[in-house]
């Protein structure tokens, strides 16, 4: 949506899926302002039992990659805003984590629970698995690490490992947060830490209760606020269970859109993260963003956001030290809250649109492109 807020001047957008897209709940989500004279919303087809079955995102894009290869012929520039897509020609690719990698994934994260995860973990099956879809997808025969396409990614660590295992460079551009927040004074909000984003094993949502449990038992009469959709899995029903067990100073709230996201967020001192290993870690910036005192692992995007040590931890025991130390020191305290206001600042839209820009520009220079748009506006696809 960002992206195409970004070139809606410059290019004739289209924004290119395979389901429906409500123009106008989106710009309430990310906070855009796009209407249906702007751009055009292209929906490649799809068979309709896969489009909303979440356990099936490697056939769903298989079958995105070959129909749209189909049309690529009518735009100058293509971008794809989620990891790369086989374009069969040269295009702009948004690295947002590793899910597509199959041996990085699996080295990151932990396969997901329940029967979602059955395929994850019986390793023939997977294999079976993403072999069919590469075989439905028809690959091109363009390599997109030879060197004309081009490579966003969204932190300088998510840079780092794609260059280890691709050998590639990319322009790392950190994405836009648009959360509103920060107006609540830091001294009015409650003593209690918040947590944000999917109900789901890889985000280790017990390992933040964990470490709540031992700042408490330090002496911090603290609270921990979850924010996020149970989904009925095996995991969300043994994080519900868990915060039945510690019910006095554990609130799930459940998923929270829009103002009463930022009411929810804007309400704690405190913001908390677990996940490892992460590309960024949207939910990191929007907690600071939100004026959170916010404390993560230090492996992974996340600690990018937060580039302070006394709020990036390496185990549980650390980040109990560590979060002790802030809730004993108010010096401390002022001292994050400044830098922390500073780090929100580079996820702002503006940085992102004018960045992306430049990002396009550099890209039609390399094709060799520049002169074609000179006379009027191109057509640019986002997939």
């Amino acid at each position: 949506m960002w992206a195409a807020e970004a070139l809606k001047l410059q290019f004739a957008v289209s924004i290119i899926t395979t389901g429906r897209v409500d123009l106008e709940q989106l710009n309430r989500f990310y906070g855009t302002n796009l209407t249906d004279s702007e751009i055009v919303v292209r929906s490649l087809p799809i068979p309709r039992l896969l489009r909303n079955v979440d356990c099936m995102a490697a056939l769903r894009g298989a079958l995105f990659q070959r129909a749209l290869r189909r049309i690529v012929c009518e735009y100058s520039i293509l971008i794809s805003a989620y990891n790369l897509c086989d374009f069969g020609m040269p295009g702009i690719h948004c690295i947002a984590d590793f899910s597509w990698d199959e041996e990085v994934r699996s080295t990151l994260h932990p396969a997901p629970t329940g029967a979602r995860g059955t395929i994850h973990r019986f390793k023939f099956l997977r294999r079976l698995y993403l072999g069919m879809t590469t075989r439905i997808a028809a690959r091109s025969e363009h390599d997109m690490f030879a060197g004309d396409d081009l490579i966003i990614a969204n932190s300088e660590w998510t840079a780092r490992i794609f260059r280890e295992r691709y050998g590639v460079a990319s322009t790392v551009l950190y994405p836009p947060v648009m959360l509103g927040g920060g107006s609540v004074p830091f001294v009015d909000r409650k003593a209690e830490f918040v947590c944000i984003g999917r109900i789901s094993s890889e985000k280790r949502i017990e390992r933040i209760i964990d470490i709540v449990s031992e700042v408490r038992h330090r002496g911090h009469c603290v609270g921990l606020r979850i924010v996020g959709a149970f989904d009925g899995s095996v995991y969300a029903r043994k994080i519900e269970a868990l915060a039945r067990r510690y019910s006095e100073w554990v609130t799930l709230e459940g998923p929270r859109l829009g103002t009463s996201k930022v009411a929810s967020l804007t309400s704690c001192r405190y913001g908390i993260h677990a996940c490892e290993g992460e590309a960024l870690g949207i939910g990191v910036a929007e907690l600071i963003k939100a004026g959170c005192i916010t404390f993560a692992p230090a492996e992974g995007g996340q600690a990018e956001i937060l580039n302070h040590p006394a709020l990036l931890y390496r185990d549980e025991d650390d980040a109990a030290e560590k979060i002790t130390a802030v809730l004993d020191r108010e010096a401390l305290r002022e001292e994050l809250i400044r830098h922390l206001r500073c780090q929100a600042e580079k996820f702002s839209a503006e940085n992102f649109m004018s960045g992306l820009r430049s990002v396009v520009d550099g890209f039609l220079i390399q094709s060799g492109s520049r002169a074609e748009i000179s006379s009027g506006r191109r057509n640019a696809g986002l997939s």
